[in-house]
């Protein structure tokens, strides 16, 4: 990469983390998504044209706005190689959740306040869980291994532990917990169906 090249690429991501730097501010000192892509450009110094090449819509802005406040677990699971340790590992993330949850907790009425934004721990990490799923459970039908693998996901996110926290007013300890033994079911219950579709194989 020539000197031109790493400048322009300098550039850019510090342009990039200006705007993000900007809808956090705002997002913080209103507590709620209240802002338009004109407000994020003004706080960075920035055109709103600026903004629209970085970010095409102002959903998209919000998503990644909404993955910096309230960061999915990639460190933490995209080096498990089966479903167990994903479950886990949840501790940790959790305990990541606990830490912020207030930012989170606006996050998350955020979300569930919009049609079209959700928070943006997908891409190449759920990839790598959905492989691990499909690999501990081969025989399970695809849309069986989808719906489980859609729940499990669901389930171990901060979005449920704020649920159990605040709408239930479980302890962190209580969340955590219980968003433990509910995935070890869940898993559980795959393996056994899984080991009855390859017994259902077998005997045809």
């Amino acid at each position: 990469m020539t000197a031109l090249a790493t400048t322009a690429t300098r550039h850019t991501e510090a342009t990039r983390n200006a705007i993000l730097a900007a809808a956090v501010d705002l997002f913080l000192e209103r507590q709620h998504d209240g802002f338009s892509i004109q407000d994020v450009a003004d706080r960075a110094g920035l055109t709103h044209r600026t903004v629209y090449r970085y970010f095409s819509t102002r959903q998209e802005l919000l998503g990644a706005t909404a993955q910096l406040l309230a960061p999915g677990a990639e460190e933490t699971f995209s080096e498990v190689s089966k479903v167990e340790e994903w479950v886990d590992a949840i501790g940790a993330h959790l305990a990541r959740t606990e830490a912020n949850i207030e930012v989170v907790r606006r996050v998350v009425a955020t979300v569930l306040a919009s049609d079209n934004l959700r928070l943006a721990d997908r891409g190449l990490h759920d990839r790598h869980r959905w492989e691990v799923f499909r690999r501990q459970f081969p025989h399970l039908p695809e849309r069986d291994s989808r719906r489980t693998f859609a729940t499990l996901r669901h389930l171990m996110s901060s979005t449920t532990y704020v649920f159990f926290r605040l709408r239930f007013g479980l302890s962190p300890a209580e969340a955590t917990e219980a968003v433990r033994s509910a995935a070890y079911q869940i898993a559980d219950q795959a393996a056994r169906r899984d080991r009855s579709a390859r017994q259902g194989r077998k005997k045809r």
